[in-house]
């Protein structure tokens, strides 16, 4: 009774962004919008970079944005205030805070202008240690205070911060992000019937932001590997960060600058995918899901991951894609020949897997678990 009275109920929900910038949790906003449910509203706590700033404002019912990462220390109590002023206009039913690093500054504002229902996810596990714990315990505490829930986006995660000692544990859930999987598997087959397969080279993309958490440096190195085997082969890298510049410069040390392709931020991912043969996630501890694998699933792809656990988690510890151990250039290498030398696509039980990771599935789940305060006001 009461998960048919969440699903039912017409709510407002806020989403708090960090940025509109082309990167994962930006895009699983998009995702919820587009399922039409709900009066779904977004705010963003700094405007740049503006990568998707026009499709949140043309399918959000409102959009509101600020400058507040330029405003030096002062940027917090003006975070706090900026969404108190937010909240008492919009009146949200629920607020969800993407960013988890302001989240207990993102939560103050909204209690103070009367929000009951506030949920954070977290898509990346917590730095560990001596600081990195207490960092964590002086963002989760004032969450637990507010009445907040986390939800991380894996049970790697959620293990991680339960993990730390001094941490709520009540305050912490999981639920797998989603991914566009019915359009990104109509794109990818137009794409892919669209290839001329006789006169295309042998291509493996990864689609991955260009930051320290994820290891571009494994899978660049691996380049050479591939191409004692496959001349031809190539190698496109799809997202953009402050790294770009080192790794274009280990490109040009290695000799492979024939052979990889910076793609930068794109809106035609699904096409790039439906155009490529194999995908690739070269990443690091600091995984969070690695929801673009279920795209690349989708889109009929075979995939290969560093094996660690949440793309262990994400693969069900290899079903659903091949897992090669951390800094292994040789063994990536050898995966990615392997894969290539057929060239054929992922079985049905991977597209049924991916099919399974809709936008409404994830949607019901955080309203399930917003639960009773939802149903009470």
């Amino acid at each position: 009774m009461l998960c048919n009275t969440i699903q039912t109920q017409f709510m407002k929900i806020l989403h708090v962004l960090s940025t509109p910038r082309a990167e994962g949790t930006p895009n699983l906003v998009l995702d919820w919008l587009g399922t039409g449910r709900h009066q779904q509203e977004v705010f963003v706590l700094n405007s740049q970079p503006a990568d998707l700033t026009d499709r949140l404002r043309e399918k959000a019912y409102w959009y509101g944005e600020e400058n507040y990462y330029s405003q030096g220390r002062r940027k917090f109590t003006n975070i706090a205030v900026g969404i108190r002023r937010v909240c008492s206009a919009r009146k949200p039913d629920l607020l969800i805070c993407w960013p988890t690093g302001f989240a207990n500054w993102v939560c103050l504002g909204a209690r103070c202008a009367g929000v009951r229902n506030l949920l954070v996810h977290s898509g990346n596990p917590p730095n560990r240690g001596f600081k990195g714990d207490w960092m964590s315990r002086y963002g989760i505490w004032p969450l637990w205070l507010f009445g907040a829930k986390v939800i991380c986006c894996s049970d790697y995660v959620r293990s991680q911060f339960l993990g730390i000692p001094g941490i709520p544990s009540s305050v912490f859930h999981t639920v797998w992000n989603c991914a566009r999987v019915a359009q990104v598997k109509q794109r990818a087959e137009l794409a892919r019937s669209r290839r001329p397969m006789d006169r295309s080279r042998p291509t493996a993309v990864m689609v991955a932001t260009l930051e320290r958490h994820k290891d571009h440096i494994a899978i660049l190195n691996a380049v050479p590997r591939v191409l004692q085997s496959i001349p031809d082969f190539q190698l496109l890298l799809v997202g953009d960060g402050t790294l770009r510049g080192d790794l274009e410069k280990l490109v040009n040390d290695l000799g492979i600058g024939d052979s990889v392709r910076f793609m930068g931020t794109r809106q035609d991912v699904p096409e790039i995918l439906g155009s490529s043969d194999l995908f690739v996630l070269s990443t690091t501890p600091q995984e969070g899901l690695g929801t673009v694998m279920i795209e690349a699933l989708a889109a009929g792809l075979q995939v290969i991951a560093t094996d660690v656990s949440a793309c262990r988690e994400l693969l069900n510890s290899g079903v659903y894609g091949t897992l090669v151990p951390s800094n292994s250039p040789e063994l990536l290498g050898s995966a990615i020949i392997e894969k290539l030398d057929g060239r054929s696509t992922n079985g049905e039980d991977s597209l049924r897997y991916a099919m399974t990771f809709t936008p409404e599935r994830m949607m019901e789940s955080y309203l399930r678990i917003a639960g009773n305060g939802l149903t009470d006001a």
